[in-house]
């Protein structure tokens, strides 16, 4: 048992780091517990998931960030987009080309590829983008040229189910 909670307490340290990303890879949470990289996943995904359930009646949860590909943390809550009220449909759809295209490429897309898609002026889609931008939305590259989800995507969204949402519309 002291064992268990010596690797539940290296986990949950590792989860909780803070910075960017905020959380840890799989390979630093083997590299962490001495598990070995073949049969070890296995196991180490066992060990997540009794965690999760013991830390939700804390009111804690697992979740998985897929844009930095790190497990973290987190307040239960709802695993939605934010509600209607915080985005205007114009910045939602800027947003949502932006994770599209990010996931799609797996990083940085080039805003010249987010304006194809949303078919507007560059002037009117910087302007999006810098209003998403400083709600933290998304970020842009040291030249301004490209753009990716921003800090708070990852925790607002459940890809997921938010993906599965939109097929079934379709």
């Amino acid at each position: 048992m002291a064992d268990a909670l010596n690797e539940y307490s290296v986990m949950v340290q590792l989860l909780t780091r803070q910075g960017r990303p905020m959380g840890a890879v799989v390979d630093d949470l083997l590299d962490a517990l001495g598990y070995p990289e073949r049969g070890g996943r296995g196991i180490l995904f066992h060990k997540m998931a009794a965690l999760h359930r013991l830390l939700k009646p804390l009111g804690l949860a697992l979740r998985y960030n897929p844009v930095d590909a790190v497990f973290y943390v987190d307040v239960t809550g709802p695993d939605t987009l934010p509600s209607r009220g915080i985005l205007s449909d114009r910045l939602a759809a800027t947003l949502l080309v932006v994770i599209t295209l990010s996931y799609q490429e797996g990083g940085w897309v080039p805003v010249k590829r987010v304006r194809s898609l949303r078919r507007k002026t560059l002037r009117g889609l910087m302007v999006d983008l810098r209003e998403l931008e400083n709600m933290g939305y998304v970020e842009f590259d040291q030249s301004g040229e490209s753009v990716r989800p921003g800090v708070r995507v990852p925790f607002e969204i459940d890809y997921e189910s938010f993906f599965r949402q939109l097929s079934s519309e379709e």
